[in-house]
């Protein structure tokens, strides 16, 4: 075990996490807060901004507290967060109106006509209807800001982005800057967007302010971090052609490396990597762990109960029931977009019980998988040699077996569950030299836990009830398009 140590915040969409890590990819002690969402209106998915910095400050207390050493021996703290999240802040930078999440679907007719010539650029949107619904807010602000921004703000005072985040903003694909065309043609000042630097770099110091609440101690390097799906890649070592990797958190997401930008990428997004120079292709299912959560919450109270009664985890109760029912749910299909008001339970009859719900979320996970791995191979011409996974959901021994059998590719799990703080800790560990390079960091940092097969009798199935969840996504496709880019 190292004695050089990296801080890690990790903001999600509903729950922060701040774990310690040490510059060979152990995690020495970690804490979670989940925060609900607080939707106002129909179609949206909004957060009190300071929720987010406090569970920050609450989790890196307790992570700090249940570390041997404490703060000693942290070399740098990184932040991680979800991204295309916009907040507006005043010039004191604070909070005029609850955070606008990637979920929301707000939009306006301007964005909606702008869209058709720049592309999909969610960020884009939720500043329009800002101008358009909220016009006094956005007059005051003094800038639009994406949540690693925010964190950054408070970590160590500096009000910066990185390209990941500004990617859905009006950015330059070929600078990845701030275009001037861009935010004349969207009408958003430039003077409301913050300032973009590359991830793994010094960005600046703890501040007097951080150390009070966070633990860490002032004058610790802050490095630039990433958007967690491009930490997610970097910490499952998906840094190279012929790998894919799919997180199941909140959404499901699966992601590529590529040579460069794709200006086309048909139903998916081509956004920069964590690595400077380099990219990634994605596809996104949003809400399958939200849809997960959902059941958990409306259908699974006597499991919450015997959890609480026998300090057990309420998911693996729920897990455990969904193993009882057949690989294909006996032919029942979810289509998880719940979220955006197109969820789907196809196939339902009196025979499914909640068990057959539970595991037909699960399998619509492996489906929303298999159906970018399909499109990713066919546009970049290869076949992928493994499917790396992690996230939350990965937790499961059963999902994890349904992720292979579905894609009918190994998968291959690394240690730590949480990839993304990995993958923030080796840009730190760049950022600091204490690896030459990401390659090094990955090879240091990046280990596996396990490897599975898929089992061919469940991957038979699994290809008919695949072929109904395909022709569901795809006759949804244009208007979910619509709703998520």
């Amino acid at each position: 075990m190292s004695d050089r140590v990296f801080a890690v915040f990790d903001i999600g969409t509903t729950g922060a996490r701040s774990v310690l890590v040490d510059e060979e990819g152990n995690e020495l002690s970690r804490a979670y807060e989940e925060y609900p969402a607080k939707p106002r209106r129909l179609k949206t998915h909004e957060q009190v901004p300071e929720a987010f910095w406090r569970a920050a400050v609450n989790t890196m207390q307790r992570a700090v507290a249940a570390y041997e050493h404490g703060p000693e021996g942290v070399v740098a703290a990184i932040a991680t967060t979800t991204r295309d999240c916009i907040t507006p802040l005043d010039k004191e930078q604070e909070p005029l109106s609850p955070t606008v999440t990637w979920v929301d679907n707000r939009s306006s007719e301007k964005a909606k006509e702008i869209a058709d010539k720049i592309g999909p650029r969610k960020s884009v949107n939720k500043i329009l209807w800002f101008k358009e619904n909220e016009p006094t807010i956005f007059e005051k602000a003094a800038k639009f800001v994406h949540l690693d921004a925010y964190i950054n703000s408070k970590l160590c005072g500096r009000l910066v982005s990185e390209p990941a985040n500004a990617r859905y903003g009006p950015i330059d694909h070929d600078t990845l800057r701030w275009s001037d065309e861009l935010c004349e043609e969207t009408g958003i000042p430039q003077s409301k967007l913050v300032e973009i630097v590359t991830p793994g770099t010094l960005i600046g110091e703890v501040s007097a302010y951080a150390e009070k609440r966070t633990s860490l101690k002032a004058g610790t390097p802050v490095i630039m971090g990433s958007g967690d799906q491009q930490c997610s890649a970097l910490g499952t070592g998906t840094i190279r052609s012929g790998l894919v990797k799919a997180t199941t958190g909140t959404g499901t997401f699966v992601t590529t490396p590529t040579d460069g930008f794709i200006e086309d990428p048909y139903v998916m997004f081509s956004n920069p990597s964590a690595i400077p120079g380099e990219w990634i292709l994605e596809g996104v299912i949003p809400g399958t762990g939200l849809a997960f959560r959902w059941y958990r919450d409306q259908f699974c109270e006597r499991e919450r109960r015997l959890a609480d009664q026998t300090d057990q985890d309420v998911y693996d109760l729920i897990c455990e029931s969904a193993e009882s029912v057949p690989a294909g749910s006996d032919g029942l299909v979810v289509f998880p977009f719940m979220a955006y008001q197109k969820g789907i339970f196809y196939n339902f009859g009196f025979n499914h019980t909640r068990a057959h719900v539970a595991r037909a979320i699960m399998e619509a996970n492996g489906y929303g998988i298999q159906s970018y791995v399909q499109m990713m191979e066919g546009m970049l011409e290869m076949e992928f040699e493994e499917l790396r996974i992690d996230g939350g959901g990965t937790n499961s021994p059963l999902w994890r077996q349904i992720q292979a059998d579905c894609t009918n590719k190994e998968t291959v799990l690394p240690r730590s569950r949480d990839s993304t703080v990995i993958g923030a800790a080796i840009l730190g560990a760049v950022g600091t030299r204490i690896y030459g390079d990401y390659e090094e960091a990955v090879d240091n940092m990046f280990h596996i836990d396990e490897r599975r097969e898929p089992i061919p009798e469940h991957v038979e199935v699994y290809m008919q009830r695949f072929a109904t969840f395909n022709k569901l996504m795809m006759a949804e496709m244009d208007e979910i398009m619509e709703l998520i880019s």
